[in-house]
């Protein structure tokens, strides 16, 4: 070779050689500059105060892979669920900054309103990877939104559905039977009046006939989940429709309450009604023992609850008779009623949990990050409602239309569906400071007309209006009449 063309061959060699050098050192820049925007809030760390046991997984199960992705520590406060409200507004109220995230009952909001950072500017930043539109009606109008704001997303999508035993409701014999009896078609009950019908006609006696086989145990038609401490629940589910064609908690213009009306009276006069057909001792279920009585032993025939049922809808065990057909768990919306012809039927959307950025987080943009990372549409948010360990519960439309989970869990449909149709008509829970003293004193009167304590619901329901009108003082009615008006 040439020593002209050896020497351009060494420049050439040199300049590839040099060429090569840069675009090392460019792309290594660039993957620390990748690496950066991968992980920008590198060192943060953010804490989450949060319900305990298992509401507290899902954080625990991510707050690796958040810090993965974001460079974020998560910092996991369990509080003791009788003890949420009191701390977390005690750390609000006196600023400390010791929460980023919490997670708190919607109810609240009044108390808790000027202490949470709304989010409407981290959505509209973000191009709304949250996709809030994907949340559901019911949640999105009356969970994450107050005064017009967002405030929060929703954790847990809690709501209430109508479960009952339709391996009973579809036996050919008991069709004919109540068809006989009452006049009309045996099936889920669309008013309260018909609640009344197939409860009274489903209750029998050990040893009587059930869907064709002799009971080995008493069998009851509808059950309460009637403890003192959250009855007030079960009455709602009636006072909402009863109140209708415009249900209200007090008059919007004035504040006058409406709870010890003719309408609230004739609700819960029903509910007493229902007692007649209810297992002895219902006034002292929790959640533990209408689950048991109703899923396990397999004795009541209809009742109210969370989705909890729905999404365990497999483990509904047999009838309590020598020879069961299949158990088969139905799923529909709460009763309504029919007034002069035109049939109102309405979904109390619980209040159900929540997250919340704190207006003191010295870190919220992280904050926000943690947030849409955890609650956006998408697998990590779909794994943690399809887990019936979470205790979290479907939300989003995208939740509820998943083709995964329902090719993971036959039957499933049944109750995404249900809750689709059951969220239509949803009706909040009351919003506004002194919620829960509120619902507390309506829950005691309640229980006390249940346990024939007082003579008459209207007894009862006057004793609770006579609370409310003292709470509604001390807060100042002018004010909760401002705030009453955030809640729609």
């Amino acid at each position: 070779m040439k020593k002209g063309k050896r020497n351009n061959v060494c420049r050439k060699i040199r300049r590839f050689v040099i060429v090569t050098i840069i675009i090392v050192i460019v792309t290594g820049l660039v993957g620390i500059v990748g690496a950066t925007k991968e992980k920008p809030f590198e060192g943060v760390s953010i804490a989450v105060a949060v319900h305990p046991g298992h509401h507290a997984t899902p954080w625990y199960n991510e707050m690796n892979n958040i810090e993965k992705v974001y460079g974020i520590k998560i910092n996991v406060v369990e509080i003791p669920a009788e003890d949420i409200y009191s701390r977390e507004l005690l750390e609000l109220s006196y600023r400390t900054g010791a929460y980023d995230i919490i997670q708190y009952n919607s109810a609240w909001i009044g108390d808790y309103e000027s202490y949470l950072l709304p989010l409407d500017e981290f959505i509209l930043k973000g191009g709304d990877e949250i996709c809030f539109g994907d949340i559901l009606p019911g949640f999105r109008y009356f969970q994450n939104m107050w005064g017009g704001k967002i405030y929060s997303v929703t954790l847990d999508g809690d709501t209430f559905l109508l479960y009952y035993r339709a391996d009973l409701f579809e036996f050919p014999e008991e069709k004919t039977a109540f068809k006989t009896k009452y006049g009309y078609e045996l099936a889920p009950p669309k008013t309260w009046k018909q609640v009344l019908d197939v409860a009274e006609f489903f209750t029998r006696k050990k040893g009587e006939k059930l869907a064709g086989s002799t009971l080995f145990k008493d069998f009851y038609g509808f059950a309460d989940q009637a403890k003192r401490g959250r009855v007030y629940y079960w009455y709602l589910f009636r006072y909402i429709p009863f109140s209708a064609p415009n249900p209200h908690y007090f008059d919007p213009k004035t504040m006058k309450l409406l709870i010890n009306s003719s309408d609230a009276v004739a609700a819960l006069e029903n509910m007493k009604e229902c007692l007649r057909y209810s297992p002895p001792g219902v006034l002292g279920w929790e959640w533990d023992e209408l689950f048991v009585s109703a899923m396990k032993d397999g004795t009541v025939g209809m009742w109210i609850h969370w989705t909890d049922e729905g999404k365990r809808l497999s483990e509904i065990s047999p009838l309590p008779v020598k020879n069961p057909p299949e158990p088969k768990l139905g799923i529909a919306p709460t009763p309504g009623i029919l007034k002069n012809e035109v049939f109102y039927q309405y979904t109390l959307v619980d209040s159900a949990w929540v997250a919340s950025i704190c207006r003191d987080s010295k870190n919220t943009e992280a904050a926000w990050a943690v947030l849409s990372y955890m609650f956006r549409p998408g697998a990590i948010s779909l794994k943690n409602v399809m887990d019936p360990n979470t205790g979290w519960d479907a939300s989003r439309y995208s939740h509820v239309n998943s083709p995964l989970w329902r090719a993971k869990v036959p039957g499933i449909e049944r109750y995404l569906e249900a809750e689709l149709k059951a969220l239509e008509y949803g009706y909040p829970c009351l919003k506004i400071p002194g919620a829960f003293e509120y619902m507390d004193s309506l829950d005691m009167n309640i229980s006390r007309y249940l346990a024939g304590e007082v003579s008459t619901a209207k007894k009862a329901l006057d004793a609770a209006a006579v609370d409310w009108n003292r709470i509604t003082k001390k807060f100042g009615l002018e004010k909760q009449k401002e705030f009453y008006k955030k809640m729609w």
